[in-house]
């Protein structure tokens, strides 16, 4: 693993976009939503992410919550899609995990645990109440 991987896998947590990510090993591609990037109790780098789509060696349909160690990532690409933190998911930076060596996390400041603010955007006004029973 080089530090060009630490790196790619810290900028795609800061600007939250989608990792696709090969395994050594494996032919096939997954792609993940990352959230946070640490050192782990053997010092290993480690990011914790969100599987949305591909490949899984134990036949588990995504999505799903896992480990990624960077030091068996054999391909890796940032995409260009962005993601919402999976805060109704459980993240959360209060993990144990991360107290000891964090070295990025996705920013969940101020987000609201079941709509974070862009979503609220989308959303736009409530429709009158003569149309909801049509859309």
């Amino acid at each position: 693993m080089g530090k060009n991987v630490v790196k790619l896998v810290a900028k795609a947590i800061k600007e939250r976009k989608l990792l696709a990510l090969r395994y050594r090993g494996q032919a096939d591609i997954r792609v993940v939503e990352p959230h946070a990037l640490y050192r782990d109790e053997r010092g290993e780098v480690v990011m914790d992410g969100f599987q949305v789509r591909g490949f899984s060696a134990s036949g588990r349909p995504p999505p799903f919550w896992r480990p990624y160690r960077l030091k068996k990532i054999t391909a890796l690409n940032v995409l260009g899609d962005r993601f919402i933190p999976r805060i109704s998911e459980g993240f959360t930076l209060g993990k144990q995990r991360y107290k000891k060596d964090l070295m990025a996390a996705v920013d969940v400041e101020g987000m609201h645990y079941m709509y974070p603010q862009e979503a609220l955007q989308d959303m736009g006004p409530p429709k009158p109440e003569f149309t909801r029973r049509y859309f």
